[in-house]
């Protein structure tokens, strides 16, 4: 029996796993456009209102509003918290490597396949180490784009067509209702690839796909004339998804280089599967001789359909290719299948762990006394034991997964601690917003004055407060010490450079 066909060490890997993603979720501080969601959440479910968005109650129209409605349901389940906003993501990603295993099995019919290809997802190096537990869009856009091939695949292979389109429909719609304009053409032709598979191509000239089209329109109705501003809000939307292609960028130039530049920018994002690559290079031929052609054929072309507009759109960030992240991690698994669950030799495999531990002690002791000073040493003896218990599953099982499992662990414990109290030491706003909530009552509304917007100090105040942080209202305000306002004012308190105070003529 392969390691991974046994069950116990399913459970065991999936407890690491989710213990690495899990960790950092409270000491790193909000980055990046987190507190962005956080904020825009949080006033939605203030203002009662779940389709205008705000940012310090201006209208925002950069993102549609379907993330921003998980977090506030999660938050008030919760708690409002950026731990509870980004569990989201870390569901998300195990969500997702569900439905890798489902779809694996379905198409190739091989647990042992499925099941690497689920850890495959999970240990990808831009999953564990950042996008699967930060509180952005992106991860769960991927446990999205996923749910809706695997659920459009099972229908059609059960002949029930119509469900098929009427799933498609709605969740191109809810797929728009997350990222924008995108959706209309990566589910849309991912459909047309599912009907190709099973020959169902022919269907598209019949009534069925007005069920489609009913069951995309009826959501987005919902969504549209419930807006007060409709068509600024499509305009923004439509810049916000085609500014960074080639239709919102004329310079041939900079589109050779992103020709380049994004396909090196994936191999990092995949690593360190895509290293692993050089090891079993040879064996590309293996895929096609040893497994259903039609299957790999498949995932092959859902795959590169995909990503094709990320490699010819010059914008095109990193993050974006998340949603095709599902399919590589399978073509990967039938790949390194042997690569991964390959028993290392006794002395290369000492070798590895003596390098291992010294690099463990470096991250988690000697570079990293600030973190510990800060949290205390509790994190330390988690880290301890989970060092141990992988150790233990390593010497036992001894299979390259384990040993990139245990490896990714420690890097993003070591990131974690490094960067945690460098980004806070550099951009402290949530230690501003802690010492500045103590001098403002619960539930207050307050004035954001600056003209330069910290989003993230906003976002924490809000949280600490209970209250609400707006740009043009509140009896008490948030300020720097460089933009006092103008008037009869009392402050309450100043820290480091911010301060909150009354206005006595409000």
């Amino acid at each position: 029996m392969q390691p991974f066909e046994d069950k116990r060490v399913k459970v065991l890997l999936l407890l690491v796993l989710a213990l690495t993603y899990l960790y950092g979720v409270h000491y790193l501080p909000l980055r990046g456009e987190e507190a962005n969601r956080i904020l825009t959440a949080y006033e939605m479910v203030y203002f009662h209102d779940w389709f205008n968005l705000t940012h310090l109650g201006e209208p925002y129209y950069s993102k549609p509003p379907l993330f921003m409605w998980l977090v506030a349901l999660f938050s008030n389940l919760f708690g409002w918290s950026q731990e509870t906003a980004r569990l989201i993501s870390v569901l998300s990603s195990f969500f997702t490597a569900v439905l890798v295993y489902v779809f694996s099995l379905k198409v190739f019919k091989n647990r042992a396949i499925a099941t690497l290809s689920s850890l495959i997802l999970l240990t990808f190096g831009d999953l564990i180490l950042f996008y699967g537990f930060v509180a952005e869009i992106d991860a769960f856009h991927m446990f999205l784009f996923t749910l809706s091939v695997v659920a459009i695949f099972w229908f059609l292979s059960k002949n029930r067509d119509i469900l098929a389109y009427a799933t498609a429909g709605l969740f191109t719609a809810l797929l728009f209702l997350t990222k924008g304009f995108p959706a209309f053409y990566h589910l849309p032709v991912t459909f047309l690839i599912l009907l190709i598979y099973f020959n169902k191509w022919k269907s598209i000239l019949s009534p069925k796909p007005l069920i489609g089209l009913a069951s995309l329109m009826v959501p987005l109705s919902v969504w549209y004339f419930n807006l007060k501003n409709p068509n600024i809000y499509l305009a923004a939307l439509w810049n916000e998804s085609f500014r960074r292609t080639p239709l919102g960028d004329e310079k041939v130039k900079l589109i050779l280089k992103h020709l380049v530049v994004y396909p090196l920018l994936n191999f990092r994002q995949m690593l360190p599967h895509s290293f692993y690559v050089f090891f079993n290079f040879k064996k590309i031929r293996y895929i096609f001789t040893n497994f259903p052609k039609k299957g790999i054929l498949l995932i092959i072309g859902i795959s590169l359909i995909n990503y094709l507009p990320y490699l010819i759109s010059p914008g095109a960030r990193g993050r974006y290719l998340l949603i095709v992240f599902p399919f590589f991690a399978i073509l990967l698994s039938i790949l390194l299948n042997e690569f991964l669950i390959r028993r290392i030799q006794f002395f290369k495999y000492t070798f590895i762990g003596l390098v291992f531990l010294s690099i463990t002690a470096w991250f988690l002791a000697l570079k990293n006394l600030t973190f510990f000073e800060i949290y205390g040493f509790l994190p330390l003896v988690m880290v301890g034991l989970f060092i141990t218990f992988s150790i233990f599953l390593m010497y036992r099982f001894q299979t390259w997964l384990i040993f990139t499992i245990l490896l990714l662990a420690v890097v993003k414990f070591g990131y974690i601690n490094y960067y945690a109290p460098f980004k806070e030491k550099k951009h402290p706003a949530r230690e501003i917003a802690i010492s500045l909530a103590s001098a403002i009552p619960r539930g207050a509304v307050i004035r954001y004055i600056p003209k330069e917007i910290n989003m993230e100090l906003c976002a924490y105040t809000d949280l600490y407060t209970k209250g609400i942080v707006l740009r043009n209202k509140g009896k008490y305000f948030l300020t720097t010490v460089n933009d006092l306002p103008k008037g009869d004012y009392k402050i309450l308190k100043t820290y480091k450079g911010w301060v909150v105070g009354i206005l006595k003529t409000e």
